[in-house]
């Protein structure tokens, strides 16, 4: 019998006693809800590259399963799982969590589990339910990518938002119906236009909505440049935030680098704001802090604020692989701000008296 000795092994033998070949994808909803092709999925788990893109020092992850004989929905799993310093996975976590799986499921995972076994994945301590709005980003992308039905609020959603519906409906717009809309539909220019020219006037809960939806997705260029000039004009923090995450997917470009430059240059004085700015801009555009000076400033912005937000912000940024090489060459610098260089040096003797 083959060793099962990762995910990645379990997946790729699951149903084989039953003559059933399971398929699977695996998607990343750690920051931006992304597929991770199994092959990068299969090299991060023999620890040849860090997860890309953790948040609070996990990997969070959706992974779909489908029988290739059984006409059934696909069987999905929300895996919260452990990393290292190093931004592999937990050996010992991710052990349990396939003992858990295995003990539960046996070699069939696609099978339909009975209540017990229902209620020992439950039990699941890695297992984990997303907020609304990612839920709803995952099972757009989900669906479209498997050529299944939208969910029976997208075509309210999608008339809606092409401008075929009374004004008064949104109210009654679902939220999956928004993502469904936009995932499969975000090449539509009708749909662009009507999107980029009504984004930051339509009601708030829409606006909301479909930055939830847009901070998912790859832009066209030409709406991505358009939201892009917006962003460059806009004063008002709730219009810089809407549209820095409805831009997530540009974040490393030089245009989204200079923009966020802009910002980080002229932050708000209200604290509240400001924080609201920096915790968005941390959380879906750190692609942009790759720019050094950006990096710089954004930390020394932290920096501004207590220390503990100081220490939770830099160890969920240190885990990014993208950043971690540029966060801690600020500890060597000698020309920082010396606000930050304070924040660095009370962060070390913090670690160093937990350690």
């Amino acid at each position: 019998m083959q060793s099962i000795d990762t995910l990645s092994d379990f997946l790729a033998v699951a149903g084989a006693n039953h003559q059933a070949k399971t398929e699977y994808r695996i998607y990343d909803l750690s920051r931006r809800v992304q597929p991770i092709l199994a092959a990068d999925f299969q090299a991060i788990e023999r620890g040849e590259r860090p997860f890309p893109a953790p948040r609070q020092q996990h990997a969070w992850l959706g992974v779909v399963l489908w029988s290739s004989v059984r006409d059934s929905d696909p069987y999905i799993w929300f895996v919260k799982l452990p990393l290292d310093e190093r931004g592999l996975f937990d050996h010992a976590a991710r052990q349990h969590f396939l003992s858990i799986i295995v003990e539960a499921l046996g070699a069939d995972p696609t099978s339909t589990p009975t209540a017990e076994q229902e209620q020992r994945l439950q039990q699941n301590p890695y297992i984990f339910v997303p907020e609304e709005a990612r839920r709803a980003a995952f099972h757009a992308q989900v669906s479209a990518d498997l050529e299944q039905p939208t969910s029976i609020h997208y075509e309210d959603a999608l008339a809606w938002l092409q401008g075929q519906k009374p004004f008064e409906d949104w109210e009654n717009l679902g939220v999956q119906g928004i993502h469904d809309a936009l995932t499969r539909n975000i090449s539509d220019s009708q749909l662009q236009q009507r999107i980029q020219s009504n984004l930051l006037t339509w009601p708030v809960p829409i606006q909301q909505a479909l930055m939830e939806a847009m901070e998912h997705q790859e832009l066209p260029a030409t709406m991505a440049q358009n939201l892009l000039a917006q962003l460059n004009s806009s004063l008002a923090v709730s219009a810089q935030i809407i549209l820095i995450r409805s831009l997530a997917s540009q974040s490393h470009t030089p245009a989204m680098h200079k923009a966020i430059g802009r910002l980080l240059r002229d932050l708000p004085q209200q604290e509240t704001d400001k924080l609201d700015l920096l915790f968005s801009l941390g959380a879906r555009c750190w692609p942009a802090l790759t720019d050094t000076n950006n990096l710089e400033r954004y930390m020394t912005a932290i920096a501004s604020a207590n220390e503990d937000i100081f220490v939770s912000v830099f160890r969920d940024l240190v885990m990014l692989p993208e950043l971690r090489g540029l966060l801690l060459r600020l500890f060597g610098s000698n020309n920082l701000n010396p606000q930050l260089q304070q924040a660095l040096t009370q962060l070390v003797t913090r670690t160093r008296g937990t350690a």
